[in-house]
Formats: C-alpha cells, structure tokens, sequence
C-alpha cells in the first residue's frame, strides 16, 4: 500500500459557527498527486454532526469530489477523514479549493483563525500551496476570497499518493520521450520537467535511459518538478510562453487576427490571458495551449486585461469607451460604460473587491466588481488619464495623465486629493510597492522618484541619461527597474537609490517585469525577449520567435 501524507499537521484555532454556505481554503498543486481522502478538523470535544466536505476545480468551478465526513470517519492527527472515490488526481499548476458545508449554530465549530505564510509553511506539505480563504454563502462554487492572510488554514485537510508517476520505457528511450509520456500523464510539458531517478538528475533530453544508468527496461518512478515560464505579447496576433531557464518557445498561443496588447497569468498560473487590437480577449490554458474562452464584446480595440485575484473574474479595457468584467467562461457579467472616451487601463485592487479604470475623458473610475456598480469619478487631471493604482493596503489610490499634474494620490474611500508628487510636471508612469509604504514615479526631467504614501517625503531620487518612460518594483520590493528611452533599463536598490545595474538592448524597450520570486527579470525589445538574472546582471536568454514588436511580457506565478 503507497503511503499517503495529509497537507496540514498540527493543530488550530479561532473557532466559531456563526455563518450559512460553503467555506474552506484555496491552494496551488506545486506537484502531481493523488488525492484519497478528505477531512475536516477535530476540536477536543470531537464531531456531533455529519457534513460534506468538497473538492472543487477552480478553473472549472465543477466538484471534483464529495466526502460526507463525520463522528464514523477515520481520525488520525487532529482530523476525521473519509475517502474519496474515484480518486482525483491533482496536476501540477493547477488552483484548486476545498470547502466544507456550514451553517449558523452548528455543532461542531470550525478553525478560522488567521496565520502568518511563514507559519504556514511549516504546518503544511510541500506538494501544494495554500493561497487564502474561499467562501460562497449561498452553497455554491466558493468564488469568494478572504482578504486577510491565512484565513482558515487548518479548517479540512486531504491526504495524498504524493507527486509521482509511473510510466513504462525501453532503455533505448531518450530523456525527452520519457517527458512526452509523463507530460501525457501530468499534463506537464516537458520544458517544465525536472526529472531525477534514484536521486540522480536527467537533465541530457538527448541521452537514453541506459546511458543514463536506468536499465532492464523496469518501472521507473520519477520525481516530477516545473520550471519557471515567461509570457510574451507581440503585435504579430500571437503570445508566447517561453522556459525562462532554457528560452525555448513552449506554447504558441494564436488566433487573435490584430496585435496581442497585454496579457496576464492567472494567479495559479494555469491559464493566460491576452487582450488584442482584434476587440477580443482570450483566455488560454497554459498545459494544452488551447483557447478556453473568447471574451467577445467590445467593439475597440482592448488594450488591457487582467485577472482579479482569485482568479474567478477578468476585467478588460477598449478603446469603444467601455471597461467589461469577465468570468472565466467568457460570459460578460458587467458592462462598465460611464467614461466618456478610450478606456486605456483596467485593473482589480489587490484585494479584489474593487475595479479601478483610466481613461482619455480625463478622468478614472472606481466600480464594484461584482454588481458592477459605480463607487467613485475621480476628476481633477486636465489631460487624458493613463493610470489608475489601488494600494496594497486599499487607503490610497494613484491617478497619472498627460498633464503637469504629476502623481494625484486620493483618500480610496472619498476620492479627494491627499496630495500632487511631482506637481508641476508629466508623469509617464507611477506604481505602488507591494508592501504599500512607497510610491515611485518616471518623470518628465529624465528622474525616477520614491516617495513615502504617509509622508509624502522624498526618499530617493534616481537621475537617468535619457527619459524615463516606466517604472516597476520587485515582488519583494527590494529592487526597481526603470526603461529609457535610450534602449536602457536600470535595475535599482530602492532602499539606497544605487544603480545596481544597466541592462543594455538593441532596440527601444518596451515592457520590464520581475519574476515573482524577484531573482529575474524579462525585458522586451523590437522582436524579442530577454531574460535577465538581477543578482549578476547577466542576460541569460534570449526569447526569439516573434515577428513583430513585443508589447508586454511576464513572469509565471
């Protein structure tokens, strides 16, 4: 019998059993696994009352399994299990959540306390991630997510047949034919694969299996691993997904007859949105390259498109004067149209619960994502409005138009104006770091600024040799880069205001982003991409491919 491992150990707190509906918790597959059972939490007092616990695919929003857990069910370490059949197999990549049906005055409470990631990381397994809270209070698919961090670890479990595979071979196969038989089985392809037998690495896609000390042509079980992925859009109608450590094209997404504008991972990072001049958006998953919805609709130009946190809902901006919420099927749910011009940019707040949008009517917009009502008209800039920013935190928002104005910093809630930066001057681009406590600004005179967001003092002052058109902070928000106009990007140190380094390019930049974890960088230019390591400076790939202009490239959750 194949050993089965629980994702959570210890136990919990923060009881309580005050609420109707299903709640439970959000994670990621960081490997290929089999789920046998699934369980909830057992308070001292042990279990009164029978429940379902449920399984649910987060792409789809469908139930993958139903367990009836109660006083009958297997207890081991703090949790009732009740096993699952058929079993489920969980794939790499993939966002999945797990609920449990609730109601107000239920015998048996539930853990809802709230816990640091640091915390959590040493109370769950490795073969997957917690991502935050679901909830849905009427009994559906748990499209609701908990801002607050931690929220409800620990309230269900599963145990699994951990991430493995077994597949039979000849020992004249090579490395990369076994790939393709374990990409089938995965659904991981094999640019992705980090494949080790009996501890030992195969990494030679060319060698065989005997040359590589695995004989007789036996059962193998290899370890199955993914590497990062970078996504390029390109005026040539297509996206495409690149390995970041090989720079080898792994997915071509096309369809789209016009250029592809923006595009944006889901926040599991399984599937990929694209926006194009063609006045659709797509969406594609990432395993098959496959086109799963086509977001029709609009009747210009979309220029931006983005992901709302969870994952469950898109937002897209067009040129037709309009801004339109998504869910993930393609199924327009909310048409935003009070701007009076081009909707250029469109984006959720980092909690998801609001939608802020810019456009060339001067103004920006704040709405409610999930009745599409209109919250806020922030007026005030003498020239179309490029950028709209909500803080980390939800108290701020920034607003940048081609005006002299610089960076209007709002009250969130009332819309009115705490303070210019930069006043008296064009502001090409602005952004939040991720931890909220700074704003940083490309501006006119060839500078890049940071300031405080409660102070509003300076606190560095980065001078360039040409003018600086963007700007962007690390994930961990140690770092900065900014794109000149002189074919530049520099990599700063925001704590110091030190030039780290100059990353050179053949042509005008277009697009910088850091890579999640902040050790990488991609960078467009004219037709290609390139990959950059941020410690050393050093380009260590180069993404060739397209025919045309990139517009916009990032880095896979």
């Amino acid at each position: 019998m194949q050993r089965q491992s629980p994702f959570f150990q210890g136990t919990w707190e923060g009881y309580r059993n005050d609420w109707d509906g299903e709640f439970g918790f959000r994670f990621l597959a960081e490997a290929t696994f089999v789920i046998t059972s699934l369980g909830r939490y057992v308070t001292p007092d042990g279990l009164e009352e029978e429940t379902t616990v449920t399984l649910w695919a987060a792409d789809s929003q469908k139930k993958l399994a139903v367990a009836t857990v109660g006083s009958n069910s297997t207890v081991l370490d703090c949790y009732a299990y009740s096993e699952v059949f058929p079993r489920v197999v969980a794939r790499l990549g993939k966002e999945y959540r797990l609920t449990q049906s609730c109601h107000r005055g239920m015998k048996d409470p539930w853990p809802d306390g709230h816990y640091s990631m640091e915390k959590l990381s040493q109370r769950s397994s490795s073969f997957a991630r917690y991502l935050g809270g679901a909830y849905d209070c009427h009994g559906g698919f748990p499209a609701f997510c908990d801002a607050e961090e931690g929220r409800r670890a620990g309230m269900l479990n599963f145990k699994v047949i951990s991430g493995i595979a077994s597949v039979p071979f000849h020992p004249s196969t090579t490395v990369y034919e076994l790939k393709q038989q374990l990409e089938a089985v995965t659904g991981v392809p094999p640019i992705q694969q980090e494949l080790s037998c009996n501890l030992k690495p195969l990494s030679k896609n060319s060698e065989t299996l005997s040359s590589e000390g695995v004989t007789n042509g036996e059962l193998l079980i290899l370890a199955v691993r993914a590497g990062s992925l970078a996504i390029t859009a390109s005026r040539d109608a297509t996206a495409r997904l690149w390995s970041v450590d090989s720079g080898e094209c792994v997915r071509i997404f096309s369809g789209h007859s016009d250029a592809v504008l923006d595009v944006d991972f889901a926040p599991s990072g399984s599937s990929v949105l694209t926006a194009s001049k063609d006045c659709t958006a797509r969406i594609w998953m990432v395993e098959t390259g496959e086109c799963c919805a086509k977001l029709e609709g609009h009747t210009g130009a979309v220029v931006s498109a983005a992901f709302a946190p969870s994952g469950a809902q898109v937002v897209t901006a067009s040129q037709d004067h309009t801004a339109r919420v998504w869910t993930v099927d393609g199924t327009c749910s909310h048409l935003l149209d009070k701007h009076l011009g081009a909707v250029v940019a469109a984006s959720f707040s980092p909690d998801g619960s609001r939608i802020i949008t810019a456009s060339t009517d001067c103004t920006a917009r704040v709405w409610e994502p999930t009745f599409g009502d209109a919250l806020l008209n922030l007026k005030g800039h003498s020239g179309g409005v490029i950028l709209g920013k909500i803080s980390p935190d939800g108290s701020q928002i920034l607003t940048v138009a081609i005006d002299t104005q610089g960076v209007c910093v709002r009250d969130a809630a009332s819309g009115s104006v705490l303070k210019r930066l930069a006043d008296g001057q064009s502001v090409h681009d602005a952004a939040f770091s991720p931890d909220g406590h700074h704003i940083m600004a490309a501006c006119y005179d060839w500078k890049c600024r940071i300031w405080s967001t409660e102070t509003f003092e300076i606190l560095q002052e980065m001078a360039h040799d040409a003018q600086v058109v963007s700007c962007r902070f690390s994930a961990d928000g140690s770092f900065a880069v900014t794109i000149c106009a002189n074919q530049m990007a520099l990599v700063w140190r925001v704590l110091t205001g030190e030039l780290v380094h100059r990353l050179g390019h053949s042509g005008p930049v277009a697009t910088a982003s850091f890579s999640p974890d902040s050790t990488r960088m991609v960078t467009g230019e004219d037709c290609r991409g390139r990959v950059w390591d941020v410690v050393t400076g050093r380009c260590s790939v180069v993404l060739v491919g397209h025919r045309a202009r990139l517009e916009a490239a990032l880095v896979s959750p």
